[in-house]
């Protein structure tokens, strides 16, 4: 019993060393980076690990896994002003020997929801992110990200791809309720577009709006608000995507992708 035991013991070992050594360690020529609130965080799905940056990644989307580096810059209740003020300064100043090549951002209701309804300043500091990440230390830039060491402004990203999503619709059961928050993501949506249009792209980059808004009118099952205690009240209710919803965003993220010239 102990002989047999033993043998089976070292095949294990053998079997499983062989399985560790069997993997390979791939270049590296393509990074994503996932930025903005908590939808891209993955809240709502679960495991939060089946957000949409995480289904975009997982899927290849933007490129062979292998082949792709991620990162998800995301946090739970950022606003416009973290996006800008924050993550945006960890994408360009960190450096890394692989900089990114495909930026995902969704970020703004937390701005509206905490009591902010300047919705075109909401859109606006989106797209001064946007700016920063393509402009950063030229003249398309009033205020500069700066390296904290250096004093020196942080390199803008090249030949990459930004893109930017509005809002899926909020199905609220209430009229009232579901009027203003139907006029705050149509002129979210609107303000973007309209901000976007002065955003100067150097040659090799592009940005592209990812459209949830229009893609989600008549769409059931996409968020929480539809499910068992997602709706608790006129004020109190979930706005987070179901697995549902995370996966239909990546859709609408991937077309977009893919319909880019």
């Amino acid at each position: 019993m102990t002989r047999r035991f033993t043998s089976a013991a070292a095949m294990a070992m053998v079997c499983m060393q062989a399985v560790t050594s069997a993997q390979i360690n791939f270049p590296k020529d393509r990074y994503y980076v996932a930025m903005g609130d908590s939808v891209v965080t993955g809240e709502g799905a679960m495991p939060v690990t089946n957000g949409y940056a995480y289904q975009l990644y997982g899927q290849g989307t933007f490129g062979l896994k292998q082949q792709t580096d991620f990162a998800n810059a995301a946090v739970r209740g950022a606003r416009s002003w973290e996006l800008r003020d924050q993550q945006v300064a960890q994408v360009l100043c960190a450096e890394p020997a692989q900089r990114p090549t495909v930026v995902t951002i969704t970020a703004g209701a937390n701005d509206f929801l905490r009591g902010d309804r300047n919705i075109p300043a909401i859109a606006g500091r989106v797209t001064e992110a946007i700016n920063l990440l393509l402009n950063n230390g030229t003249g398309f830039v009033n205020a500069p990200v700066l390296d904290p060491i250096t004093g020196q402004p942080c390199r803008p990203l090249t030949n990459v791809t930004i893109l930017v999503s509005n809002y899926y619709r909020i199905p609220h059961p209430v009229p009232a309720v579901a009027q203003q928050l139907d006029a705050a993501l149509s002129g979210f949506d609107q303000a973007l577009r309209f901000w976007l249009q002065f955003t100067h792209v150097p040659q090799g980059s592009r940005v592209a709006v990812v459209d949830l808004y229009a893609a989600s009118e008549g769409r059931e099952g996409l968020l929480l608000i539809e499910k068992r205690l997602g709706f608790s009240g006129p004020f109190d209710y979930e706005i987070h995507p179901t697995n549902m919803g995370h996966s239909f965003i990546a859709r609408e993220f991937e077309a977009v992708w893919q319909g880019l010239p």
